[in-house]
């Protein structure tokens, strides 16, 4: 089975099972078995349905099971190392990223607020040094390895016939793996940057590394009483998003954050360009004989579940 036609069915696969293990939860099926959910979920969808599964199905339905397919796979899900230059550069935007995604999230959710949509509370995590530990796990290390495994990995195997394209496609898949209308916004601008890092820089490490970032920011800003230091992210946050002045500023800030995002994956993209790894031309054209994304039938159908799942996620929030 081709690349195309195999991996979109082993990413299909892989929001089914998703899907399946989200349903299961809101049955009450892991309270039943006497789990906690959270880690149970997680623990689940992070290791089998965006870990195990997306190699293992790549190898039986696409790859094949032997020794070199084995020995290529690394290559083909881009896990090889990354350039000194290219990780400088991405250690350089990481938190102007998060800058970004931060005020995309706050418009976003700001828009959803207007149309009526609230947000489900939690009970706050538990404030000692062994729950953070576990938190950070769960919630920055797992899904920063697995998820991007899956989506700068699986998928843009499977799409880099479409050139230039895998890195729209890998963000909206990305996006709507979430099946969270709140967390659709954010997700899609973030899956857009690891797009790029991962197309011009050839490596899955510099997309695992600011997907951490992202995550571990988010994890230790909730544990202000365990390290007061923590809580100057939320004063921060809350004086940006919380005053007019302080939205000025943040859209100003946001903005810059853009143009230098901007300049340094230029100058990461002439240096592949410089070794040969991408073509000149900016937009990469879609190989000869591939099939065009618009007639991908698989591809427009995993969009059309991840669009309901979304959905309904939105429908429940302003019920």
């Amino acid at each position: 089975m081709t690349a195309r036609a195999g991996g979109g069915l082993v990413y299909f696969l892989v929001i089914l099972m998703t899907l399946l293990m989200r349903i299961s939860g809101s049955a009450g099926v892991y309270d039943a078995l006497g789990v906690d959910p959270d880690v149970f979920f997680t623990l689940i969808v992070q290791l089998c349905c965006f870990g195990l599964l997306p190699v293992l199905g790549w190898l039986i339905i696409v790859g094949g099971r032997g020794k070199d397919e084995l020995r290529a796979l690394p290559r083909t899900f881009n896990v090889v190392k990354c350039g000194k230059r290219d990780f400088l550069r991405t250690l350089a935007i990481t938190v102007p990223v998060l800058f970004v995604t931060g005020f995309v999230s706050y418009v976003w959710n700001g828009a959803l607020s207007l149309m009526g949509y609230e947000r489900s509370s939690s009970a706050g995590a538990e404030q000692t040094a062994a729950v953070l530990v576990s938190d950070i796990f769960l919630t920055a290390v797992l899904p920063a390895l697995f998820e991007e495994l899956t989506h700068r990995g699986e998928v843009f195997a499977t799409y880099r016939d479409s050139g230039w394209k895998v890195i729209p496609v890998s963000a909206l898949l990305f996006s709507l793996m979430h099946q969270n209308i709140p967390q659709t916004g954010h997700t899609f601008v973030m899956g857009i940057c690891l797009g790029v890092l991962t197309y011009y820089s050839g490596s899955l490490l510099p997309a695992v590394f600011v997907h951490f970032f992202n995550n571990f920011i988010s994890v230790v800003s909730g544990y202000s009483g365990l390290v007061p230091v923590f809580g100057v992210i939320d004063t921060v946050s809350g004086w940006l998003y919380g005053t007019v002045f302080g939205v000025v500023i943040a859209c100003l800030i946001a903005a810059a954050s853009v143009a230098f995002i901007a300049f340094m994956l230029g100058r990461m993209r002439k240096d592949a360009v410089r070794c040969g790894r991408l073509s000149e031309a900016k937009f990469a054209p879609a190989a000869e004989g591939a099939l065009p994304l618009s007639k991908d039938i698989m591809l427009w159908f995993i969009i059309a579940v991840g669009v309901v799942a979304t959905l309904f996620s939105f429908v429940w929030g302003i019920m």
